[in-house]
């Protein structure tokens, strides 16, 4: 269970370039939140956005996710750390 000293569970997303824009994201970042939050009663879901990714933390936040802060260096991407933006939901926040 989180908070026993095991990760959240977490959620990424990449929407092709023709549909950007058009709330695809939000619609699957929803429909995954509804399954993984109400039918499997998973009590925190976790995203990660790197800072630079404007539209990413906008579909986070429109689908109800809070921003935790900012993690350094957190994620390794190709030969670098990268720093992420931590976003959370919890399954009380529905």
């Amino acid at each position: 269970m989180t908070g026993q000293g095991h990760p959240a569970p977490s959620l990424g997303y990449w929407v092709v370039k023709a549909a950007r824009g058009q709330g695809a994201a939000v619609a699957a970042v929803n429909a995954v939140v509804g399954w993984a939050l109400r039918d499997l009663r998973i009590p925190r879901l976790e995203l990660w956005v790197e800072p630079w990714n404007t539209a990413s933390m906008r579909t986070a936040e429109r689908a109800g996710f809070q921003r935790e802060g900012l993690l350094q260096g957190w994620q390794q991407v190709g030969d670098e750390r990268r720093d992420m933006f931590m976003y959370s939901l919890l399954n009380d926040e529905l």
